[in-house]
């Protein structure tokens, strides 16, 4: 858009550059800073509200409409606003960039034709239909006026198209859609255009599994916000070696608790199936550091803060450690999970006898931090096996014998040193002093939960800085499901048989599988079950894999069905990867199955539904009565 804006003349095809999305990944920032380098006068007088549209006169003599924010209703209360806003800027031949969110281009496909031009309008419709979900539906061949997409590249944020009006080429369209890619993998960059009238060369998305060696090695997209943004934080505040907020700011400004805190979240958004937008990371930071406060209950945190550093510099025995494990509480690692959380909130008890006074938090929920919580590794800390988390409770059980397991781990491990701070050493030893057999020992009951609270805060903080969501398994094998199926189309066979093990269980010979038809659910079964069922051989299902952005589709292939089309479709997300894992690992089942159920019974029944009708006689069925008698 800048190179267009800045050529020397206004003769060439206009630009329609449109930033896809929801709310929060950066539209209108994006729009802000390149407006800002375009030499161009804006037409109307400013105002200090942001509008809907802003129009620019250029120096070549063309000029710039620029959508701000479609969900902005101008002042006529239009039905179609960015229909008459396309149709506005075909007539004049003016660039346009527009900051689009989808609930508009829902709102505005279907909607009746605009007043004016029928044609511009046809094209500005074709338009709106194409941004919603990028797929597009060819004109009529002998339509002057008209939308052609010229090469849809094969990655889901990016399309291309140009639009023909009387027979010349009267503007380009680049599309981008900002929330379909992680911000927390890396991004090879783009190498630079040569041309703005053809598809732009692309940067790619590099998965980096988070067992694997390399997420070690490579920086996401946002890591280097957060560093950033923890050293500008913690540059502002006093120098105290128990001061919870600067130990946060501190360790996240390193680059191993940072690429710890990046995984965590990426793991969040695969158990969940969303993406974080750049507003969504921005609070989580934030949350990382002071908890949800606002800033009218920032000083109050503070002084809280303030108040029970002075109790553990000069306070003595449960008072002291009360004030620790306060203090200890506000570290990243424990903010994250339980700050705002109502449900921890009200299992919280004092691990002493001494009241803890924890800082009061507002509740706080948003889809955001819903899914950083059940990302929580006490959920399931390390990998599926167990080792690891058996590996960390010996260590840790060392407490009990006078050891310091934190402070050993700090030594073994870099990343764990550069979060390790002073109030987390302090906080160890002074549990290490309370649990010690003496002559005033603490009650059994009241050393439990000392220990409980000290087992939380240690796994917390290593599954974090290793950087371990819950399920970090599942979420390491979904990303390499991802680059199989990115890459190749398909799924490791492993993870192909284990799928087709859950949809159609093979019978005893190991052969087929049977399905029950006209009933109110399809279950499977033996061949000899008295019920009218319908076979499927197992050996000529074939199963293949597409990534739609960020997604795993499968497709269930059949060679019955018509025309080779997929049988059934759906898409591999956390639950169902789970599921497909216990299976292949031989584990059984677990409690994702309740969730996929009812997917599972829509996949059968589209099975099902194909294999009946498959022509040619190439549909297999089985009747059996009670007597087990099998006609065929």
């Amino acid at each position: 858009m800048m190179m267009a804006c800045s050529a020397d003349d206004a003769q060439g095809p206009a630009h329609m550059v449109f930033l896809v999305g929801g709310a929060g990944n950066g539209k209108s920032k994006l729009a802000a800073e390149v407006v800002a380098q375009i030499p161009g006068s804006r037409r109307g007088a400013s105002s200090n509200f942001a509008q809907r549209c802003y129009e620019f006169d250029l120096p070549n003599g063309g000029a710039l409409r620029v959508v701000n924010d479609a969900t902005i209703p101008p002042k006529d209360k239009h039905e179609a606003p960015l229909r008459r806003d396309l149709v506005d800027a075909l007539r004049n031949g003016e660039h346009l960039l527009a900051c689009i969110n989808r609930g508009v281009l829902i709102g505005e496909v279907g909607k009746a034709a605009t007043a004016g031009d029928a044609a511009l309008d046809h094209v500005a419709e074709s338009i709106t239909a194409w941004l919603l979900d990028g797929r597009f539906q060819e004109d009529e061949a002998d339509r002057v006026d008209r939308l052609t997409v010229e090469n849809d590249q094969d990655a889901a944020h990016y399309r291309f198209g140009k639009i023909t009006l009387g027979g010349r080429e009267a503007a380009i369209i680049h599309v981008v859609y900002m929330d379909r890619a992680s911000l927390l993998e890396e991004w090879e960059p783009a190498p630079s255009a040569e041309s703005t009238v053809k598809p732009l060369p692309l940067g790619k998305m590099r998965t980096l599994a988070l067992l694997g060696i390399d997420r070690k090695e490579h920086a996401s997209a946002f890591e280097n916000c957060i560093t950033e943004l923890a050293k500008t934080f913690g540059g502002g505040l006093d120098a105290d070696d128990l001061d919870p907020v600067r130990a946060n700011a501190m360790a996240l400004s390193r680059p191993g608790p940072a690429k710890g805190w990046c995984s965590v979240m990426r793991g969040a958004e695969i158990l969940t199936g969303t993406h974080f937008s750049y507003r969504e990371l921005w609070a989580l930071s934030a949350h990382s550091f002071v908890g949800p406060v606002a800033s009218d209950t920032f000083a109050a945190l503070s002084e809280h803060v303030r108040a029970k550093i002075v109790i553990a510099q000069q306070g003595r025995g449960e008072e002291r450690l009360s004030a620790l494990m306060t203090l200890g509480a506000l570290r990243t690692h424990m903010l994250l999970f339980d700050a705002g959380n109502a449900a921890a909130a009200a299992g919280d008890e004092t691990a002493t006898s001494v009241a803890n006074m924890p800082f009061p938090w507002p509740h706080t929920a948003s889809d955001a931090l819903r899914a950083v919580q059940f990302a929580d590794p006490l959920r399931q800390f390390g990998a599926t096996d167990g080792k690891d988390a058996s590996a960390l409770g010996r260590r840790l059980d060392g407490i009990s014998e006078g050891q310091l397991p934190g402070a050993q781990l700090a030594r073994e491990e870099p990343a764990i040193a550069e979060y390790w701070s002073p109030l987390d050493a302090t906080i160890e030893e002074e549990i290490g002093l309370a649990i010690a057999p003496r002559g005033d020992s603490l009650p059994l009951r009241v050393r439990s939960k000392l220990l409980a609270w000290y087992g939380r805060y240690m796994y917390r903080l290593v599954a974090l800085v290793r950087g371990w969501p819950a399920y970090v398994s599942v979420a390491h094998e979904w990303q390499n499901a991802w680059e199989d199926a990115n890459q190749g189309k398909r799924l490791s066979r492993e993870i192909e048989d284990a799928v087709l093990d859950i949809l159609a269980p093979q019978d005893d010979a190991g052969r087929s599988a049977y399905f029950t038809f006209l009933q109110p659910r399809v279950t499977p079964g033996a061949g000899s079950a008295p019920k009218v069922r319908l076979e499927l051989p197992r050996n000529k299902v074939e199963i293949s894999a597409r990534t739609v952005g960020d997604r795993i589709d499968i497709e269930i292939i059949l060679p019955s069905a018509n025309d080779q089309r997929p049988a059934a479709e759906a898409t591999l997300d956390f639950h169902f990867l789970r599921e497909t894992m216990a299976r292949r690992d031989g584990h059984g089942f677990t409690d994702s199955l309740l969730l996929i159920e009812p997917r599972i019974e829509r996949l059968r029944a589209a099975m099902v539904a194909a294999q009946l009708a498959a022509e040619d006689g190439r549909n297999r069925f089985y009747f059996t009565d009670r007597t087990f008698a099998e006609a065929r």
